[in-house]
């Protein structure tokens, strides 16, 4: 039966906004063009977005979205998720004539749906590089190994959207679930539509793009090498962390382990880590107000492709 309640749920949601751009939500954010835009293509890669099951009627933000990834030089294209087959087919085609790095984006049904895309994708042997789930049900498929990252924005108690998306038994990527059910700002129909996550997720894939055609930083190397960087990358990775209302949205994409050392709290630790409490005390499932155990090992968000930490 609850297949067949999701429909009219989804559409009683889609009357009470009709008509609700989303362009108000956070339009203090937006930027002013006031620099010259590199042209699209100029960063090698392509980013593909999925729009939801009635994307003529939502999903529309995925325009907006494409276009804030293309001022970064970035090829983008906004399909629907009605004929994914044929999407994937497209994807491999142009990837064997001009290999460069994947991107796919789906929002609501359209978010399960790159999900397949991307196993159709593992099955032809092409990679994908970044992946985001914009409120993906909780029916979504398992995330296949060919995948890099995979970071997944979604609200855990929203009755259309909710789902946290899961990996397969063979990857060895990583996946962060961040959890915005306490930004009632945004909702499903709008979350498309937030000019603060257009922004994050399309510095974010112009970060990871670049990242993927630059060698490697020799400084960076020899000082990894020499031990000055104590703390390994884990992966695989599955993270989640709930954002409160009162704080700035973060994307983080890696993570670290820190051992909690004599004497510390989650402050001092925190501190120590380079990353804010509240989001370590979320990605771990402990309390703000707890006392923590010396030699504990816990989880420290990262974003590796902004700070290099």
């Amino acid at each position: 039966m609850l297949p067949n309640i999701r429909a009219p749920i989804l559409m009683l949601a889609l009357l009470m906004v009709a008509g609700c751009s989303g362009a108000t939500l956070d339009a203090a954010t937006a930027p002013s063009p006031t620099m010259p835009r590199p042209t699209a293509g100029s960063v090698p890669g392509h980013v593909y977005l999925v729009r939801g099951l009635v994307g003529e009627v939502f999903s529309l933000g995925f325009y907006d979205l494409a276009g804030r990834v293309k001022e970064r030089g970035i090829n983008a294209s906004v399909h629907s998720m009605y004929a994914p087959g044929l999407l994937a087919n497209e994807i491999i085609a142009v990837y064997r004539r001009a290999p460069a790095p994947i991107v796919l984006i789906g929002h609501s049904s359209g978010a399960d749906a790159v999900i397949g895309v991307a196993e159709k994708l593992k099955s032809a042997n092409v990679p994908v590089i970044l992946m985001f789930g914009f409120d993906p049900t909780p029916i979504a498929g398992l995330v296949p190994e060919n995948v890099e990252l995979f970071i997944n924005l979604y609200q855990k108690t929203n009755l259309i959207g909710g789902g946290e998306v899961k990996a397969a038994r063979d990857f060895r990527g990583r996946i962060v679930n961040v959890d915005l059910r306490e930004r009632r700002e945004i909702i499903h129909i709008t979350l498309d539509k937030s000019v603060a996550l257009h922004l994050l997720v399309a510095d974010k894939i112009a970060a990871v793009l670049r990242a993927a055609v630059q060698p490697a930083n020799p400084a960076r190397r020899r000082k990894e090498k020499a031990g000055a960087t104590p703390y390994a990358y884990v992966t695989p990775l599955a993270a989640r962390y709930v954002v409160p209302a009162d704080v700035p949205i973060v994307l983080w994409d890696s993570a670290v382990r820190g051992m909690v050392g004599a004497g510390e709290g989650l402050e001092d630790f925190a501190v120590r880590m380079g990353a804010p409490p509240w989001a370590i005390a979320s990605i771990n499932n402990v309390s703000r107000e707890d006392p923590l155990t010396t030699g504990t090992s816990l989880l420290v968000p990262r974003s590796s492709y902004n700070d290099g930490r």
